[in-house]
């Protein structure tokens, strides 16, 4: 961003100051200031003012070049996967203002808007595109997680439509969580946990809370791992092994739609619930030496 005329002579005055040649020629002192020694009408600061708008000409001009250049790149580029999640995010949508699109870019018109608006019309809090047969898919999340309603979710695809790049094929997703079933034993110190999976200290079910834990941070469209769950669940307090039989996953919860996990599977809608994990395979058996 180009500087203003007073900020650069200010330099310049501050340079011609310290050059000790000039201190000689004119017989100032080295701290002197150039306001003091010269006059505003003085040949030398009308020559620094000179030099100083040429050089802000010169930077005004350096900005719109810049400008017109990434301008260029924007329209000519074609946008990466990375893009396309970065616009997801900073989709717009809701009340009490509306925001439109200005128009032949890819950029809302806040202008009207306060930052609090701004922050709650963007609902996509999560976001993750991949590409498979020429086809792109989106699968997008407002917070918590959880999927778009079906206005929100057509104006998205409205949205999509209006700053994609022509000929590109987007399917969005925005579904309920994955569901996931586990079938374990749990082998625990008799003295730490009871045969719950509770804790004896204070009552907390420990086994439960880091499964609960390992399944919500699981990054969006992350991989669900047998291994990094089991080696969560090890790390509890009273757990002495884990036998980990299997696990199983589905899109919809439908009794006939769950898949093994060989080793592991990453979710169709980009995340799971844990409130969709079934736990009812989950035993405990105190541990014998």
């Amino acid at each position: 961003m180009a500087r203003t005329i007073d900020t650069i002579k200010t330099e310049l005055k501050q340079a011609f100051m310290q050059d000790t040649t000039l201190q000689e020629k004119y017989g100032f002192a080295a701290n002197a200031d150039f306001d003091n020694v010269f006059s505003k009408v003085s040949l030398e600061s009308i020559i620094l003012y000179i030099v100083a708008a040429s050089i802000w000409t010169l930077e005004r001009l350096f900005d719109t070049h810049t400008a017109e250049v990434t301008d260029y790149i924007a329209t000519m580029k074609p946008h990466s996967l990375r893009w396309y999640v970065e616009k997801a995010k900073a989709f717009m949508y809701g009340e009490p203002v509306l925001p439109e699109l200005i128009s032949g870019s890819d950029v809302y018109d806040t202008t009207d808007m306060t930052d609090e608006q701004i922050a709650q019309a963007k609902i996509v809090t999560f976001a993750a595109c991949t590409e498979n047969n020429a086809t792109l898919y989106l699968k997008v999340a407002k917070a918590g997680p959880a999927p778009l309603t079906a206005d929100e979710k057509a104006a998205f695809i409205a949205y999509l439509h209006e700053i994609k790049d022509a000929g590109v094929r987007i399917d969005v997703i925005s579904e309920q969580g994955d569901y996931l079933k586990l079938d374990m034993v749990i082998y625990y110190d008799p003295l730490l946990i009871n045969a719950n999976g509770e804790s004896k200290a204070d009552g907390t079910k420990v086994v439960e809370q880091a499964i609960k834990d390992y399944i919500e941070n699981i990054p969006f469209n992350g991989e669900f791992r047998k291994n990094e769950l089991e080696d969560a669940i090890q790390a509890v307090n009273g757990v002495v092994m884990v036998e980990f039989n299997a696990a199983y996953h589905s899109e919809t919860g439908a009794e006939d739609t769950y898949d093994e996990v060989v080793p592991y599977c990453k979710p169709a809608s980009g995340y799971f619930k844990f409130n969709n994990a079934d736990l009812s395979d989950v035993t405990y058996q105190p541990y014998a030496n």
